[in-house]
């Protein structure tokens, strides 16, 4: 009811929870294929995970600066990392992830080698009060 309140047509919102699903899945499978695959192979593993962020996240953006790949890249090697060795197994099962801090992203360089310029405040982002701090 509230979809329709939205005005979204609800024949459209099927295709498209099916196509988003589908690419989840892919993205996650190409994941699971990567560190298995390159299990043994630190360097192919990197590489097979950050073309999997620029295919999926990226939508193979052709202007993506190879830095913010890397840093995303790592990322997801840390989550994994730390899903596997990291937190303890009865953590896991109750939900209790010590999710890892996001990447920072100042000091970019560009993929010759220049630095980016850096990003001032986004409006309308939220600021923490103190003692609250970001996690995801």
């Amino acid at each position: 009811a509230r979809i329709r309140a939205e005005g979204v047509n609800e024949l459209t919102v099927n295709k498209h929870l099916k196509d988003a699903q589908q690419l989840t899945f892919l993205h996650c499978t190409h994941y699971d294929h990567a560190f298995q695959e390159f299990a043994d192979d630190d360097p192919k593993r990197f590489e097979e995970i950050a073309g999997v962020i620029w295919t999926y996240v990226m939508n193979k953006d052709e202007e993506v600066h190879s830095d913010q790949l890397k840093r995303l890249a790592m990322y997801v090697e840390y989550q994994y990392v730390n899903l596997l060795q990291g937190v303890p197994d009865s953590y896991f099962w109750e939900g209790r992830i010590p999710w890892g801090d996001i990447p920072e992203f100042g000091s970019m360089k560009d993929n010759d080698g220049k630095e980016l310029e850096e990003m001032g405040g986004v409006p309308g982002l939220e600021v923490l009060p103190e003692p609250w701090m970001k996690t995801l």
